[in-house]
């Protein structure tokens, strides 16, 4: 079995991660503005940049990885032997006999987290996948 990304699961997934991981620092910088009573006007000077790298290095990926020479960007691979999951062309495994069970983490970021007996684990975000593939890859897992 052979999951891959989509363009647009990759799109919502980065946006995804990065609301999750600048949430907290956004929160801390509102209550910092409301505390001294200032303008909340210089958040915007973090987040504007943030949405554009994001927004450009997206767009890079559209016009770039594509045709012949395009990676996996995000996918994960399921055979006889192992687990093998995908970022970027490279790959982290996991071999059947390692492989303990997976565990989805309920936090902020949600996570999918496969366990392996020697401790290297694959971690990736819930949203990594669609929910046909998610489906898919629990139901995979869970008959092995």
């Amino acid at each position: 079995m052979l999951l891959i990304q989509s363009r647009g699961q990759n799109i919502f997934n980065r946006f995804y991660l990065l609301f999750t991981q600048f949430f907290w620092m956004f929160i801390g910088g509102a209550l910092v503005a409301l505390i001294n009573q200032e303008s909340m006007s210089h958040i915007s000077y973090f987040l504007y940049p943030t949405i554009i790298i994001l927004a450009l290095y997206t767009l890079w990926l559209i016009i770039f990885n594509s045709g012949e020479s395009k990676i996996i960007e995000y996918g994960l691979e399921l055979d006889e032997q192992e687990i093998s999951y995908i970022k970027y062309g490279s790959k982290q495994k996991i071999a059947w006999s390692d492989f303990t069970g997976f565990e989805i983490k309920h936090g902020f970021p949600r996570m999918v987290l496969l366990k392996s007996a020697d401790k290297q684990n694959i971690i990736f975000s819930y949203y990594t996948f669609s929910s046909s593939q998610r489906r898919a890859l629990f139901d995979y897992l869970s008959a092995k």
